[in-house]
């Protein structure tokens, strides 16, 4: 019998008849494949103690080797169908009884118990349905496999009347057309479907217009025309919106992408899809079982879409998951920033009036508008990698590739199993009770001012080393007293029994792997899963949570940090600022000839100190590791607002990186998006000028001279996210949502406001604002970045500027 491998995209479970069977849907080299458990059986736990429900739950009851947290045993009832056991659990729940894992959903307790992390090896006997081999029952077990994903990008364009004006599609992988279980072949093909009524109603296969066979897509859309676009592509008009959602529902079998992108394709795309299809009563069927897509909100803006047999990913989310940071996330500003390439219809333009105008007059300009945005957004994807950054999240996690963010569901995946092999079940998350939460990292700082030769020392991943060190994890803590061990804070856990420990080392060592493969997504994969650990064992919304799990991470974190400030202090050193796991660190006078050297030798001195106070106080390895980050060759730590001490979280410094010098800017106005271009320029030229040891005084009167002479209008525009309506500020109506007002309609619903300061207040930078208030900029921006700084000079920004001065310009 053949063997298989494969990756399981989509998994839920179906019950139908007093029937239930589990459905994974995923694939492999041979194609899209489809697995069906008939023989699962959903289950919960109770008490030993606790009485069986009625018979008409139609459940067994199993005796297990299981206890639950408290150490009371349990047992297990089996249900032939999820509803049933829904029903069990409110019957346990009217009457004030506990139930165990009864939240599980039985599609992931199948897979997690078989430690399968998506990769699947199976075989059996497996039979044609839907175009997809369908395998019943089949034997499954984990595997490694890197799947070939085919991609489609999707955007529509929409009219003001709420028509459906055009559909676009940008697909990159297999096609479904060429005979399932046969090697993949690689397309790049971009199609759009356009409304126009004066489009012919025709049937049969058309020939192109210059007499060529239509063989790159003719199978898709047979009977219909097709124009080739002058940057690729083929545009297909239909004379109907009924046609236009046929057509699309014919492309999207044709194709049988795997993964759908998109920018904000499920809150808008998807959505707005859905309620065509739903006005016309045409079933949205675009599920690889033939099936319609639920389309839920997961909080305010946010969207998830199930399918089977497809993962949606929706571009913005996925990037801000990344860590990506722009100043805003739509299409034309990532682009710009990613591929240094824009919109056909850029941010300048009247986006709404120039697509009615092009659908009016010019539809194969609008067109390849509506292309070009499916392009950029593949480009993007490409460029950053997302989609083998979401796949190795879900590798490691165990998640499907739409779920890797949520970082409690990761965790349970793995700790449900290793638990139950230890001897203990969990409870419900609704049962779990907030009782506190851990105070956060240590932040410390000296006086506020200029430094040289600052070494940052940063510990690597201290939180995921502070648990392998001292065996924390939620059954370490219950079992403390089989061969106890206690921490800095005096919270015991085992030193035998735990599983998060080992968990730690097997993904610290692939993590190495990684780095040393120049795997950047699978070391950003682990990295992200392992830091998420302590968070998540401090959230009641996990069902491992315990206020004593983070308080050990964290307050041991404070004592690692103590512990090395004083070493170092007791050394001779300045220690001028640290942050949860790094310190910064001045050199002495004595080692600036080698700084890197010293640094280095520094690091290893303060590891065997760690590694003998660990050992000696505790009776433990350390696995604590500090590591030399970079070298400030000047250094500025600003006071809070208002004078005194530092500041925290706010630092300027000049490094040398790579034989060339930077600047790094950390919290302060040069990296904050509600600070203008102006601000923000004028900050970064002031700190180059002073580690630079180069004149200030005039060249910030030339700044105040040249801002007031018009030279500076274009960088003087406030941008600030709109968080609700605007109609819904009520009190408190700040500058932002004021401007936005002044839009009318336009400004309703805006995510985001362009505003600038003039003499009536804030302006919309999309209406006349020629009476700018340079005053304001000059109060507002200027001066608090200027005082900032050059208080430690003794000079003050209305000293060089106001007065007789000021009157000068």
């Amino acid at each position: 019998m053949t063997i298989y491998k494969g990756y399981i995209l989509t998994r839920e479970h179906l019950s139908s008849d007093n029937k239930h069977h589990l459905r994974y849907s995923g694939i492999s080299d041979q194609g899209p494949f489809e697995i069906i458990i008939t023989h699962n059986r959903p289950l919960f736990f109770i008490y030993r103690d606790t009485s069986l429900p009625p018979k008409i739950f139609h459940c067994e009851r199993r005796p297990v080797a299981l206890t639950a947290f408290n150490g009371q045993p349990v047992d297990a009832l089996y249900f032939k169908t999820p509803q049933l056991l829904y029903n069990a659990r409110q019957y346990y729940e009217a009457r004030g009884l506990q139930t165990f894992e009864a939240d599980i959903h039985p599609q992931e307790r199948y897979l997690m118990e078989r430690f399968i992390h998506g990769a699947i090896e199976f075989e059996g006997p497996g039979h044609i349905r839907h175009g997809v081999v369908q395998f019943i029952n089949p034997k499954i077990r984990k595997a490694e496999y890197t799947p070939f994903f085919s991609v489609l990008s999707l955007d529509i364009e929409t009219g003001q009347n709420g028509a459906l004006y055009s559909v676009a599609c940008h697909f990159n992988g297999r096609r479904s057309d060429e005979k399932a279980f046969l090697p993949p072949t690689c397309t790049d093909t971009g199609i759009v479907l356009m409304l126009d009524d004066n489009a012919p109603t025709v049937a049969g296969r058309q020939v192109h217009q210059d007499g060529a066979k239509n063989k790159v897509i003719g199978g898709l859309l047979p009977g219909h025309r097709f124009e080739v676009l002058p940057d690729g592509g083929h545009l297909y008009r239909m004379p109907r919106e009924r046609d236009l959602l046929n057509a699309f529902l014919t492309v999207m079998e044709a194709l049988d992408p795997d993964i759908i992108i998109g920018w904000h394709v499920i809150g808008f795309d998807l959505i707005f899809l859905e309620k065509k299809y739903n006005q016309y009563q045409i079933p949205f069927l675009i599920g690889r079982d033939h099936g319609v897509p639920r389309i839920t909100a997961v909080r305010k803006g946010v969207f998830r879409a199930d399918m089977c047999g497809r993962i949606v990913i929706d571009g913005p989310p996925a990037l801000r998951a990344a860590f990506y940071s722009f100043d805003n996330f739509r299409l034309e500003t990532v682009a710009f920033a990613l591929l240094g390439a824009g919109k056909d219809i850029g941010e300048e333009n009247d986006k709404v009036a120039e697509i009615e105008r092009r659908f009016r007059a010019d539809k194969k300009s609008l067109a390849r508008y509506n292309l070009l945005d499916c392009i950029l957004v593949t480009d993007i994807f490409k460029k950053t990698g997302l989609i083998d950054l979401v796949f190795k999240r879900a590798t490691i996690s165990g998640l499907p590739m739409d779920r890797v963010g949520m970082s409690v569901a990761a965790f349970e995946y793995f700790m449900l199993p290793h638990s139950h092999r230890k001897g203990f079940v969990a409870p419900n998350v609704k049962d779990v009770v907030n009782t506190g939460h851990a105070q956060g990292g240590w932040v410390f700082t000296k006086e506020p001012g200029f430094y040289e030769h600052v070494v940052v020392l940063d510990f690597k991943s201290l939180y995921p080393s502070i648990i392998r060190t001292f065996k924390i994890d939620p059954l370490s803590r219950l079992r403390a007293d089989i061969d106890p061990l206690n921490t800095p804070v005096d919270i015991a856990f085992s030193r035998s029994v735990h599983v998060l420990p080992g968990y730690i080392k097997i993904l610290m060592d692939k993590r190495d792997q990684a780095k040393t493969g120049n795997d950047s997504h699978l070391s950003q994969a682990i990295k992200i899963l392992m830091n998420s650990f302590y968070g998540v064992m401090g959230t009641a919304g996990c069902r491992f949570y315990h206020p004593d799990l983070p308080a050990a991470i964290t307050g041991t974190g404070q004592w690692v940090l103590k512990t090395t400030r004083e070493y170092l202090e007791k050394n001779g050193y300045d220690v001028i600022y640290g942050d949860t796991d790094s310190v910064f660190v001045c050199l002495k006078p004595s080692q600036l000839s080698d700084c890197d050297g010293a640094s280095k030798k520094l690091v290893s001195q303060i590891n065997d100190f760690m590694t003998r106070t660990i050992q000696e106080r505790f009776g433990l390895a350390s696995r604590l590791e500090i590591e030399y980050e970079k070298h400030f060759t000047r250094f500025f730590l600003p006071a809070i607002r208002g004078g005194g001490a530092g500041a925290k979280k706010r630092y300027a410094g000049m490094i040398i990186d790579k034989g060339k010098e930077a600047l790094v800017l950390t919290g302060l106005e040069f990296v904050r998006s509600d600070w203008t271009r102006f601000a923000k320029n004028f900050q970064y030229e002031l700190f180059q000028r002073i580690f630079h040891d180069r004149e200030v005084v005039a060249w910030t009167q030339k700044m105040v001279f040249d801002l007031r002479h018009h030279v500076y209008d274009n960088d003087l525009v406030y941008k600030k996210r709109l968080t609700k309506p605007v109609r819904e500020y009520i009190k408190g109506i700040p500058p932002h949502v004021k401007a936005a007002l002044l839009l009318g309609t336009k400004g309703a619903n805006a995510k985001e406001c362009r505003y600038v300061m003039t003499l009536r207040g804030p302006i919309p930078v999309e209406l006349p604002h020629a009476d700018l208030d340079y005053n304001h900029y000059i109060e507002k921006q200027l001066k608090p970045i200027f005082d900032a700084v050059m208080m430690f000079f003794d000079q003050s920004f209305n000293e060089i500027v106001g007065g007789r001065q000021l009157r000068l310009f």
